[in-house]
């Protein structure tokens, strides 16, 4: 898996700058974990491009998880019998383990066995995680989520007070990072 971490807008850039693959003809499997799947925004970037938003809406099979349990199934059980070879992205998926409701062995468990289902299927899953704090007894998580990845990338997004001059890859960029660097 590959994980592009950045600020709350993250999933809805992505996505955007999607647009062209899915015009394309780019099929994608979106498990919207976050609750941030931004169909009008994809719509105007369609109409920027020149293209129909039903079109790069057709190629885009959306699920949301709504808490861990769903997502561990989506990943485990679901997304294997669907899987036809497209990337599959996970967005915003943190929230769900940071459920307060849910104890934290409990989401642990649940959070190994995410990744243990991520590592069973060859597919590219991509990973948006939004920048956010992390609950007393859960950090260090998300940096599991990076070192088990096979590259990861920041977007430092496209506010000022998102973003930083003295940043390596400047405003508005992207950059890829070396495994464990965050």
């Amino acid at each position: 898996h590959y994980v592009v971490s950045g600020p709350r807008d993250l999933p809805g850039r992505f996505l955007t700058a999607l647009c062209p693959a899915l015009f394309g003809g780019a099929r994608v499997l979106w498990l919207d974990a976050g609750n941030s799947f931004n169909a009008y925004g994809l719509g105007y970037a369609s109409r920027f491009f020149g293209a129909s938003s039903r079109a790069a809406l057709a190629r885009i099979e959306l699920a949301r998880p709504f808490n861990l349990y769903q997502l561990e199934t989506m990943v485990k059980v679901k997304v294997p019998e669907r899987w036809r070879g497209e990337p599959i992205v996970i967005a915003d998926p943190m929230p769900l383990f940071y459920e307060e409701d849910v104890p934290a062995a409990a989401a642990r468990r649940v959070f190994t066995r995410v990744l243990e289902g991520m590592m069973a299927l060859s597919a590219v899953w991509l990973i948006l995680s939004v920048d956010r704090e992390p609950p007393v007894g859960r950090e260090g998580w998300e940096d599991q989520l990076r070192r088990c990845a096979r590259g990861e990338m920041r977007f430092y997004g496209s506010n000022v007070a998102d973003d930083s001059a003295e940043l390596a890859g400047g405003r508005r960029s992207m950059e890829a990072l070396p495994p464990g660097a965050a």
